[in-house]
């Protein structure tokens, strides 16, 4: 009896330890199957967490062409230190273009400066990121785009 006992709860606790084991993978599984959503999880990884293996996470093998956003990046810290300021960055909606294993996405940052809870400098800057589908969407290029130039219209 005893011996039938712990065989019923050896199997029932391998059993757990598998759908737990399941149940994290899929809660933390990388989602590459939308560009979008590659891109926004790339971006929170480079330029709010900085945290590198997240970020090798989304990119494709030679990242290369993403040398822009590690350059936003140090200008942001060099930017807090040599202003005691904080630098924060935000994204809006996003848009994007698939053609076969190809997608670009564009989405507009907003980069502001704060110290002592208020913003004392604040700028926009259109970005460009270039994907691949490989084993699921992987972002290989940024390019920061050029400002809009403001068009004259005239007045009735």
């Amino acid at each position: 009896m005893f011996l039938v006992l712990a065989i019923v709860v050896a199997v029932a606790g391998t059993g757990g330890a598998i759908a737990a084991v399941v149940a994290y993978d899929e809660a933390t599984k990388i989602d590459r199957s939308n560009p979008k959503v590659v891109v926004d999880e790339y971006l929170r990884a480079a330029l709010v967490d900085q945290d590198k293996v997240s970020v090798d996470l989304h990119v494709c093998d030679e990242p290369a062409g993403l040398a822009p956003i590690g350059a936003l990046r140090e200008e942001f810290d060099q930017r807090e230190r040599d202003f005691g300021v904080v630098v924060l960055v935000t994204w809006g909606a996003m848009t994007g273009e698939t053609s076969g294993s190809e997608s670009a996405v564009t989405t507009t940052l907003t980069i502001s400066g704060r110290k002592d809870g208020a913003v004392i400098s604040k700028r926009s800057e259109i970005w460009r990121f270039s994907l691949v589908d490989s084993d699921g969407w992987r972002v290989c290029v940024a390019r920061r785009m050029p400002d809009p130039v403001p068009s004259v219209t005239a007045s009735p």
